[in-house]
């Protein structure tokens, strides 16, 4: 590789890293309220027999609602007639998250933390739909591989500096790390504001030509409708995704449960986080070296590899009999989990029309947020198992949640 072509590609690197730091920040928020913070305020405000069930009602409401906001969102940022019509709704989300985090911490009682978590999903939504259509605005198609593989390599980062943030932070009690949460969020979304260059509104006939049209052209049913003909790849894609990501969560949902029930971990929360993060660092190398690979050897290739790893590490997470395993198991679903968003993202960016990111990814994320919203459905199997044999709903919904995996490893290698 030649010097001029290497310092461009280190430049690609940095810019790719500009554009994304957001997604340090939402993965800063998301990871540790999924995997820890909704299941410690589940624990003070639910009867234990019922946590399960809990945290599956909350999931399914919340994030499930929060689903279908984004396509309209999307298309608020995609026709804004702004003259930069991506970063106000970023710092504008951001503003409201750390109201609704407030909230979340105060919540007294379960229904006013199911309040908490649905405002808060969608105001994250809001800023989320407008940030994920960077990559497609500012990317040019040869390099979408590495800025995805960078963008997917910070939200495992983010994760990780979440969990050790919370782990550190939880002995002081929750408020300490709801505010961490929100100093995180409010540096990345300042950080945007500096970094990112503004994203000029779509040309005259395209662009809402002022809020009443904007709001007419938003708040229709054709926020979810595309031409299913023209862009059958991009929906292929999303299935594959929507597939892969309801046999992950159900592992993300439970695992705080999973770690005190079937192997008597102690001080559960901060051990949730710690044991999380080693494998976080796994997915972000998984990531950067997927996402540059499938520029080179193919996206469909690197995708399968990463599903069928993805799907091996479930099946060994679901029947770990030690915690040495479990982190055997849990380091080939790092890996594998990391790889396969990178792609899949990857693949996404080059389907969506020019111009039209934020809602085309926001069609994309019903996808994510169906299977995580899905993936409370599971709660009552987890209780109801563990009801009659100790451990045993983790054990079924482990290797359930497998099977959907694989089931996304036949359509991506369909003809």
């Amino acid at each position: 590789m030649s010097t001029v072509a290497h310092l461009r590609r280190w430049q690609t690197l940095w810019f790719a890293a500009r554009i994304n730091v957001y997604a340090l920040s939402l993965a800063a928020l998301w990871t540790p309220m999924n995997a820890v913070l909704i299941q410690a305020r589940v624990s003070q405000t639910t009867p234990e027999a019922l946590r399960g069930s809990a945290v599956g009602l909350i999931s399914l409401i919340g994030i499930g609602l929060a689903a279908l906001i984004q396509p309209f969102a999307g298309r608020l940022s995609d026709l804004a007639p702004l003259g930069d019509r991506r970063r106000p709704f970023v710092v504008g989300g951001t503003i409201l998250d750390l109201l609704f985090l407030f909230m979340l911490w105060w919540a007294p009682s379960f229904s006013w933390l199911i309040v908490g978590y649905v405002l808060l999903q969608i105001s994250s939504n809001v800023a989320q739909a407008a940030f994920q259509a960077l990559i497609p605005d500012l990317v040019d198609r040869p390099a979408l591989g590495l800025a995805s593989g960078v963008k997917n390599a910070f939200d495992v980062l983010g994760g990780a500096l979440g969990l050790v943030g919370v782990g550190l932070l939880l002995s002081g009690g929750l408020g300490r790390t709801f505010l961490f949460i929100a100093l995180t969020l409010g540096l990345g979304a300042a950080l945007t504001v500096v970094w990112v260059p503004p994203i000029p509104p779509l040309p005259a006939p395209w662009r809402a030509t002022s809020l009443a049209d904007l709001l007419r052209r938003v708040l229709t049913p054709r926020a979810f409708l595309i031409d299913l003909r023209g862009q059958r790849a991009f929906v292929r894609t999303v299935v594959i995704r929507f597939l892969f990501l309801l046999g992950l969560y159900p592992v993300e949902r439970f695992f705080f449960f999973f770690l005190h029930d079937r192997f008597g971990v102690v001080n559960v929360a901060r051990q949730t986080s710690f044991y999380a993060l080693g494998a976080l660092l796994l997915g972000a190398v998984g990531a950067v070296v997927a996402g540059a690979l499938s520029d080179r050897l193919g996206r469909l290739w690197t995708l399968r590899l990463s599903i069928a790893l993805t799907a091996i590490g479930l099946l060994g997470t679901a029947f770990s009999a030690s915690l040495v395993a479990l982190v055997v198991a849990g380091s080939a679903l790092a890996l594998g989990s990391g790889a396969f968003q990178a792609v899949n993202w990857a693949l996404l960016g080059q389907h969506i029309p020019a111009g039209r990111g934020a809602q085309f990814y926001g069609l994309a994320n019903i996808a994510t947020a169906g299977a995580s919203a899905l993936a409370g459905l599971f709660g009552p199997l987890v209780d109801l198992g563990n009801l009659y044999l100790p451990s045993a709903g983790y054990l079924v919904v482990f290797a359930l949640a497998s099977l959907f995996t694989l089931s996304s490893l036949v359509l991506a290698s369909a003809d």
